[in-house]
């Protein structure tokens, strides 16, 4: 049966198939691609995911996407999502809803997925899954750890982040470990954190031998205690992988040429150890990038997938053959098809967050759409990030070595964000990238009374080093510091505070806003009888014109006679508003005093 139909479309006339519209593109960042800082420490659902403030992996490939006629949230879409769960509820909870808002302007009832680094294991979760609805045309895939990557074993088994990690991704992870293990205390230290809280970093491990023991030999990924992916285990071998057959083509576009992880000499962790290093503990540390058959995070031979698509490959008898020799693109519609039209797999010289720029190219052959003509520059990392974290109820206000200040409303530091500031109470941070060697300059203004953090952070490719501060502010205070930031040895010193006392409130002033209280509480029906208002009233207005005399003594008395005539009504004013009002005349006459 499956001949003849291939025979019927044998003698169909051969036909374009050019759109009369684009077909949406909805493209998936990596780990760390997303940005929404108060879910992430505060775990609400305030604000919006977006792109890191200062990350710039996608420009080139938006502006070239929108040369070739894509419009942002018409036809191309980013499926954000919160990186640190697994893969598993990212396909489900942020890819799938953005398809579904792409697939509202599809001419063919289908997107293109492009999707970066762990952002195609997201992309296949959701294909080789059940929830799979056959939506998608082409997946292109650039730099994704198909097979995992070394490069995140220090994280997931020691909780320590790599020296060698590009700036960007080390102050993404840097200062989300503050926040928990330091601001707020949720966890005792950063393996608690990245085993409660980011689960997405075991689902990276490699499913491949990758670890040496003390006699240069192999350690065996099936004798792994902690360093095992399920995730990947599944996804590879659990022979779900010939579901991405269903799509109209997979392009796997991986770089080369960059010094990257691929194994890790480890000796045992000491007899006192027994939380981190399971496996195994490394030297040094920050493993060495031996091998240039990667991008500088993925080995090149971890991204390729033919044998995760195709297990089997059948051999082909002539008439298949011969086929897929005339009508190679009818083919691979049947039964697989030719596997090398299906299934492309490119390496190109690139670093791992260079990919979404130096494979434009690639990736418009496998969109099958014309290449625009414009210069589209690989992002340009900045040399350091500077930045100041404050998880406290504080305004912020800093000023750099050379003057210029950012604060909540303003900012003339150049390239420099302020964000966080949708909970007052919240976290801020500055980030500045290229930041400044020198003295800052920090101001905080107390918006309530409680404890601070505050912290200080650089960002090197060498080095990097996070100072913090504790202490407790009162509203109205004001706490400066300077903070002395150097690059080169990533040192920071934080000087001590120098504390402003908040100015309190004249007696006239606490009188007059308590006139406005009584006023309030009767309007609100909480001063019930009329009559005992009207004798509040005429108690404060005396009291405000005594004050005003310079008459303290009368001030004092006649706010005495205002307290006595909240005591003697109980029953016409409401508990609370009366010791509300008695704790403010009071605090009155301790002023006048």
């Amino acid at each position: 049966m499956k001949k003849l139909i291939i025979a019927g479309i044998l003698f169909l006339p051969l036909t374009s198939h050019a759109q009369t519209s684009l077909e949406p593109i909805v493209l998936v960042p990596g780990i760390m691609g997303s940005w929404n800082w108060e879910v992430m420490t505060q775990g609400g659902g305030a604000g919006s995911w977006d792109f890191f403030p200062i990350d710039h992996t996608w420009d080139s490939m938006f502006s070239a996407l929108e040369d070739a006629g894509y419009e942002r949230d018409v036809n191309l879409f980013v499926a954000f999502y919160d990186w640190r769960q697994s893969n598993i509820n990212s396909a489900t909870d942020f890819l799938i809803p953005t398809i579904d808002e792409a697939l509202e302007n599809s001419p063919t009832g289908k997107v293109d997925i492009i999707a970066h680094s762990m952002g195609g294991l997201v992309a296949r979760r959701y294909i080789q899954s059940d929830d799979y609805r056959n939506d998608v045309d082409q997946l292109i895939m650039l730099g994704t750890p198909n097979h995992g990557s070394s490069d995140v074993y220090t994280l997931w088994e020691g909780g320590a982040v790599p020296k060698n990690w590009d700036k960007s991704s080390k102050y993404v992870i840097g200062s989300y470990l503050w926040y928990m293990n330091t601001a707020t205390a949720q966890t005792a230290d950063n393996y608690d954190t990245i085993h409660t809280f980011i689960p997405s970093v075991g689902e990276l491990l490699p499913v491949y031998d990758f670890l040496l023991d003390s006699d240069e030999s192999f350690i065996s990924y099936g004798d792994l205690i902690e360093g095992q992916n399920s995730f990947l285990e599944n996804l590879n071998f659990g022979g779900t992988g010939t579901e991405l057959q269903a799509l109209g083509g997979i392009t796997v576009i991986a770089g080369k040429g960059e010094a990257t992880v691929a194994n890790i000499p480890v000796v045992d962790r000491p007899e006192s150890e027994t939380k981190l290093w399971t496996d195994g503990m490394p030297e040094p540390i920050t493993p060495v990038r031996d091998n240039t058959e990667g991008d500088n995070r993925v080995l090149t031979d971890s991204a390729f997938i033919n044998n995760v698509v195709f297990p089997i490959s059948p051999a082909q008898n002539f008439w298949d053959k011969f086929l897929a020799t005339l009508f190679p693109s009818v083919y691979a519609e049947y039964d697989g098809g030719n596997e090398e039209d299906f299934l492309k797999q490119i390496e190109i010289d690139s670093k791992h967050g260079d990919l979404p720029t130096t494979a434009i190219d690639e990736v418009f052959t496998a969109l099958n759409v014309p290449i625009p003509g414009g210069d589209y520059p690989v992002p340009v990392e900045p040399d350091n990030i500077t930045s100041f974290w404050f998880a406290s109820p504080v305004e912020v206000k800093v000023t750099d070595p050379n003057g210029n200040v950012i604060t909540k409303n303003s900012n003339n530091i150049p390239g420099a964000v302020y964000t966080g500031e949708s909970d007052p109470n919240g976290v801020k941070m500055v980030i500045i990238p290229d930041g400044a060697p020198g003295v800052y300059e920090v101001e905080l203004m107390g918006t309530a009374d409680g404890e601070y953090h505050m912290a200080g952070a650089t960002f090197t490719d060498t080095a990097d080093n996070i100072v913090t501060v504790e202490k407790d502010i009162e509203e109205g205070e004001k706490v400066e510091y300077t903070i002395d930031v150097n690059h080169v040895n990533s040192l920071i010193e934080i000087s001590d505070p120098v504390i402003t006392e908040p100015e309190s409130d004249s007696p006239i002033d606490m009188t007059e806003d308590l006139i406005a209280d009584v006023k309030t509480y009767y309007q609100d029906g909480k001063i019930k009888d009329k009559k005992v208002y009207q004798a509040l009233q005429l108690s404060l207005k005396v009291t405000l014109n005594a004050l005003l005399a310079d008459k303290p003594k009368i001030a004092t008395i006649s706010l005495y006679g205002f307290i006595g005539t909240i005591k003697i009504s109980p029953r016409k004013i409401d508990s609370a508003a009366a010791s509300d009002l008695i704790a403010k005349a009071k605090a009155i006459i301790a002023e006048i005093d």
